[in-house]
């Protein structure tokens, strides 16, 4: 008896240790479990919330005409504007990154090295399948673009062995290689990470006999190349939109979809649009009067431009859109009104300014350069660039004292009167204000006096630009892919 029982308590204690084991690792796991859970609980950090911890909302694209340039003057165009007021409205400063291909912006997107994708690609591009696109902020078509010196198609079914450029996997690829599925003579030529100004290139020496881009893309630069032109639309109302990281996490795109909506709302989405917006200015013949007066007159010029430029610190680039813009650098022009020379210098003004000969080239474009200068150096600090440019630009055609009446009607009103989208809204109700007393203030005059300005500062950017120049050739020897 006493032996079976030291046995068994033998047996009892050899289990103990086991047991012991079990209990640990047991409470080991439910701790573990208890732990994931806290942490699993504990609100995470949103998309939203990074950018105001940040102080920063990144912003990427592909520095251009149609989204925006780095200037002396600081950064301009339609994206930095739009972007620069959605950081205002979040409190952070604008962080803008140049990434230099479609492909590197959308490899910054996904991998979550910037908060917002400025792509220029179409909403529905395959390539944009995988990400989130906010409410598009401009339509554009999809064009074929031929020489002009070719005849025109009535439609896409009457183009013969034609050889079609066009950028690899983009929406425009699509939609060709779907409408020439059954066509053995058309040739459609794909071109990897391709800039517009590659392709326009092509096609301007013959070395395709179409390209396909959006309307947008085309427009922008269709000052360089007065031998090409719209062919036919592929297809219209396509749209550009931002581009944002897609994840559960919806906060930041949130707010980006709601920042759009007021802005549509308001009318300061599509001024903005409008603005930077072509127009007609640079229709086929304006194109080859351009480009001959670049040829032919600016050389002669140029340096008066430069020099008096680098004397405020501005681009000269600049001071030749505003000269083009009065005179189109004719040394001797006289307007209806009285104003002559190149710079269309006022009689006060030029007196005020020390120009004894108004049509004296040299004398024109210094007391022009100078009375930009001053206007600009007048504006209060608070308005910044691009705002600053435009502001003076419009007071130069119409005087500052309007300027700075719509100012202070602006502010009156509670809107933002360092903004040039405000401003100009508020010209125009000065306009209407003076109409009712049967005054009339040139204000349609000095707003398209601006935006044709800026056309051409655009224009000029490009021209003399070494820079597009090398990426032209770099493009040149990109990789093709025939179908």
């Amino acid at each position: 008896m006493s032996g079976g029982f030291n046995a068994l308590k033998a047996r009892l204690q050899r289990a103990q240790p086991k047991r012991l084991q079990a209990r640990i690792i047991f409470r080991g796991a439910l701790l573990s479990l208890m732990l994931l859970g806290f942490f699993q609980l504990q609100p995470q950090t949103t998309a939203l919330q990074q950018v105001h911890e940040r102080g920063e909302l990144v912003v990427t694209g592909i520095s251009g005409p149609t989204t925006f340039y780095q200037t002396t003057a600081g950064s301009r165009g339609l994206q930095y504007e739009l972007a620069r007021l959605f950081a205002e409205e979040l409190g952070v400063k604008l962080v803008l990154r140049d990434a230099g291909t479609t492909e590197a912006v959308l490899d910054g997107i996904r991998s979550n090295n910037t908060d917002i994708a400025i792509t220029g690609l179409s909403s529905d591009d395959q390539r944009l399948s995988r990400l989130r696109t906010a409410t598009p902020y401009m339509e554009v078509s999809e064009q074929l673009i031929q020489r002009l010196d070719r005849p025109l198609p009535a439609s896409f079914d009457g183009l013969e062995s034609a050889r079609i450029g066009v950028i690899a996997s983009s929406t425009e690829a699509r939609r060709l290689k779907t409408l020439a599925r059954w066509r053995s003579d058309l040739q459609i030529i794909e071109f990897d990470n391709a800039d517009p100004l590659a392709l326009m290139e092509r096609v301007d020496n013959g070395e395709l006999d179409y390209i396909a881009l959006n309307s947008n893309e085309f427009d922008a630069r269709r000052t360089l190349f007065p031998n090409i032109g719209v062919a036919l639309n592929l297809q219209d109302n396509s749209e550009l939109a931002w581009a944002l990281l897609k994840t559960r996490d919806q906060s930041l795109f949130g707010a980006a979809q709601a920042f759009l909506a007021r802005k549509q709302s308001d009318g300061t989405l599509n001024r903005l649009v409008a603005f930077y917006s072509q127009g007609d200015t640079f229709d086929s013949d304006s194109v080859h009067s351009f480009q001959r007066d670049i040829a032919q007159k600016l050389p002669r010029y140029q340096a008066l431009f430069e020099k008096n430029a680098v004397k405020h610190g501005m681009d000269w680039r600049l001071l030749a859109a505003i000269a083009y813009q009065e005179s189109k650098w004719q040394p001797v022009s006289t307007s209806p009104t009285g104003v002559q020379g190149m710079m269309m210098l006022t009689n006060d003004t030029a007196s005020f300014m020390g120009v004894a000969d108004r049509n004296n080239v040299p004398q024109s474009i210094r007391g022009g350069a100078a009375y930009y200068q001053m206007i600009l150096d007048n504006l209060p600090d608070t308005v910044q660039e691009p705002d600053r440019t435009w502001m003076a630009l419009a007071a130069y055609n119409m005087g500052p004292t309007h300027i700075d009446r719509a100012r202070a009607l602006a502010f009156k009103a509670g809107d933002d009167g360092n903004k040039w989208p405000v401003v100009s809204r508020h010209l125009r109700t000065l306009a209407q204000q003076a109409r009712t007393h049967g005054r009339t203030i040139p204000v349609g005059q000095a707003l398209a006096y601006v935006q044709q300005v800026r056309r051409y500062y655009d224009a000029l950017l490009l021209a003399t630009s070494a820079s597009n120049e090398q990426r032209v050739a770099m493009n040149s020897s990109s990789s093709a892919t025939a179908h």
